[in-house]
């Protein structure tokens, strides 16, 4: 469009066609999007191209699984369908069971829902069109903030949907309005922001499409989750900083935490169920599932398919593949990659806050049904069962029935002399010598958003460490960024900064070894940042996927520990870098050779590719760079909900004093001490960089392309 402008403009010797030309293209965009699956309905976010604002409303609220809601009935789950309570003959007709939230079909537990579905609904989005969505809280006792992950939120930085960081949480009964454009263009989700409701459904798709690119394969939506439906958001947490149990027992037993090939741990949220899109089944032991329904795709064979994979999950790391179906990576976090002579994968592990895009083709005219396998990377050895997603995808054009009720068997089978390949590996072998670890060093960037020149070379302008782990004294191991377990402030950071009591005084830190505060970290605007992300030393064990707020990042460098070639267990920790505190808790560190310092590091990949989230491997660390050119205050912290809630975040203030001005009457909030002194007020120095806050330039975009056409006229 913008292309079409300026050839109006240079070339405007029909000032009347000119306009009615401009006025012709506006109405005439179409909406050639791709077949998605799950089929959108009146619940979901489907912005038309032509909208100027996209307008939509999220109303939140808590519902109970397996229950027929407005006939406040009771279902059950019989081979792979469901059934009324009452009797087994009494099958669900289809739009019954569309309306029913079955998570993994135990019970019926307390879950939260958007417009009635769980995931939410999906957001479909074009890239830079202005959203606007209304959030309704409805619930009795909680309040909620949402966030968009991978949304950069430029200029509109108290958007970006973190409690106390960037906006007050909404209450009960309020609502609040969230209004930013839709950028970059992938698979991105939306998310809870506030104590650990993901973990209870508070989260769905959002997809941002590029304007120039018509049709594409079908595509199909899996939202990841690993379930527990003994647990509601407190109790997991609760559960994870005491001791969790089995109270199936007399008395209940302990129940271990689990681990993965390289011993690295797992902490305490049992996993029961993992599911897809809000579904999945409850396997009882390593063959015994209890036939609840699970998601369902149709393919037809011959034809590609785009699988946009979002990890939704609170702890575990899942690895995805179809039984016996090569996959061909295209994307991760909305940044297009590719492999470096790898081929064809079998599976990808996905990360908490990581997305994938992947093709698949289907070519086999006699199978009739695939299984879809999402397994924790948990060892079996650890926990004994069967600790997977899954999801049906049936062949509409092949001959034969579904079975709604399929085994889990496998048909991929690894070989030494034609091992399977697995990508995103949080460790360096697989543990056996049939399968093949990659990583962010074996792919480049490939997108042409995302331009890795300007941070490449052997110089930034800005270097900083910080470790993500459990350091500490016994008993006092809290989950932290640098020793430094985060303590939200009670007012948001961003707009109302003059109330922050929890800064961190480092002396003190330095001298306690670990300390809690609002752990906040100042970054120059308009430079190149290097962060180097490490787990290594007291309080490492635990790999972390690390997500930054407001920007995207470039993977310089994946860094490793030593590993058992034989077993995949760690061997040591890397010796890249090296621990100053005195108590060897890693909360300084600088580089064991020093001429790696200044950006100076040896094995950079060539062509760094772009994300958001990134898993920092125990024993091991990533260093990333990007430009400081989003003003405001970006959250920095482990996916892994209760981790984050545990502590393990910081703030990274970019461009100090140049943040954007915020809406007026954006909300304020705060402790009240009842000493006749007021709130803090919305931050004074806080300036506009570009437009008003509101986005109202963005309104007048259609209005704009009338302007330059009669502007062309004049000029005759």
């Amino acid at each position: 469009m913008a292309r079409l402008l300026d050839l109006c403009i240079r070339q405007c010797t029909t000032p009347l066609l000119c306009l009615l030309f401009v006025c012709f293209v506006n109405a005439q965009q179409t909406d050639d999007r791709p077949k998605v699956q799950p089929y959108a309905n009146a619940a979901d976010c489907i912005c038309k191209p032509e909208d100027t604002l996209c307008k939509c409303t999220f109303v939140v609220e808590h519902r109970l699984s397996m229950v027929l809601h407005e006939e406040r009935e009771l279902v059950r789950a019989v081979n792979g369908y469901l059934v009324k309570n009452v009797d087994d003959n009494k099958r669900l007709t289809k739009n019954e069971s569309e309306r029913v939230i079955t998570t993994d079909g135990v019970g019926s537990r307390l879950v939260i829902a958007i417009n009635g579905k769980f995931p939410g609904p999906r957001v479909d989005v074009f890239e830079n069109q202005e959203i606007e969505i209304t959030v309704v809280n409805t619930f009795h006792t909680d309040s909620v903030t949402v966030h968009f992950h991978g949304i950069h939120q430029k200029d509109t930085p108290w958007m970006d949907g973190v409690a106390f960081i960037t906006q007050c949480p909404i209450l009960p009964g309020q609502s609040f309005v969230y209004r930013f454009k839709a950028y970059p263009p992938g698979t991105s989700f939306y998310h809870a922001h506030i104590g650990d409701q993901r973990s209870m459904g508070l989260y769905g798709p959002f997809i941002v499409r590029k304007r120039d690119v018509n049709g594409g394969p079908g595509e199909i939506i899996v939202a990841l989750q690993d379930w527990n439906h003994n647990m509601d958001a407190e109790t997991a947490y609760m559960r994870m900083i005491t001791e969790q149990y089995d109270f199936g027992t007399n008395p209940p037993q302990i129940v271990n935490t689990t681990v993965s090939v390289d011993n690295g741990n797992f902490s305490r949220f049992e996993f029961k169920s993992g599911l897809i899109n809000g579904k999945g089944r409850y396997w009882k032991s390593a063959t015994e599932h209890n036939s609840a329904p699970l998601e369902i795709f149709k393919v037809t064979t011959g034809r590609s398919y785009r699988f946009r994979v979002i990890g939704a999950m609170t702890l575990y790391p899942m690895r995805v593949y179809i039984e016996g179906i090569p996959l061909s990576l295209r994307s991760s976090d909305c940044f297009n990659i590719e492999d470096n002579d790898i081929g064809s994968i079998q599976s990808i592990i996905v990360h908490p806050g990581e997305r994938y895009d992947f093709l698949a083709t289907f070519t086999d005219n006699i199978r009739k049904q695939y299984l879809l396998i999402a397994e924790t990377i948990e060892t079996r050895a650890s926990h004994g069962k069967y600790h997977a997603a899954e999801a049906i995808i049936f062949v509409d054009n092949a001959p034969g029935s579904v079975n709604l009720a399929p085994p889990n068997n496998k048909d991929k089978t690894c070989l030494v002399e034609s091992k399977c390949k697995t990508f995103n590996c949080p460790y360096g072998y697989t543990g056996t010598n049939t399968n093949n670890c990659l990583n962010f060093n074996d792919v480049k960037n490939t997108d042409p958003y995302g331009d890795p020149s300007k941070v490449q070379g052997n110089k930034v302008d800005n270097e900083y460490f910080f470790k993500f782990a459990f350091p500490g004294f016994p008993g006092n191991t809290p989950g932290s960024v640098n020793a430094r377990e985060f303590i939200p402030p009670t007012s948001p950071l961003l707009t109302q900064p003059n109330g922050l009591t929890t800064r961190c005084n480092e002396e003190k830190c330095r001298e306690k070894g670990v300390c809690g505060c609002t752990y906040i970290q100042e970054i120059p605007g308009n430079k190149l940042i290097q962060m180097t992300f490490m787990n290594i030393g007291n309080g490492s064990g635990w790999s972390h996927p690390v997500h930054l707020h407001g920007h995207s990042f470039f993977v310089m460098k994946m860094g490793f520990g030593t590993y058992n070639a034989v077993t995949g267990q760690l061997i040591d920790e890397s010796t890249d870098i090296k621990c100053t505190d005195k108590y060897g808790f890693c909360s300084q560190m600088e580089w064991a050779d020093s001429t790696w310092n200044g950006g100076n590091i040896p094995g950079q990949n060539p062509k760094p590719p772009t994300k958001d989230t990134i898993v920092v491997p125990t024993g091991g660390y990533v260093v990333i760079r990007f430009i400081s050119d989003n003003p405001g205050m970006w959250f920095l912290h482990c996916h892994i909900d209760l981790h984050n809630t545990n502590g393990m975040g910081m703030v990274v203030n970019v461009n100090p004093g140049n943040h954007p001005k915020p809406p007026t009457g954006f909300p304020t909030c705060g402790s009240f001490f009842n000493n006749g002194k007021p709130q803090p007020d919305v931050d004074s120095e806080c300036r506009t960089i570009v437009g008003d806050g509101n986005g109202s330039l963005a309104n007048g975009s259609f209005v704009f392309s009338l302007l330059v056409a009669l502007i062309c006229a004049m000029r005759v």
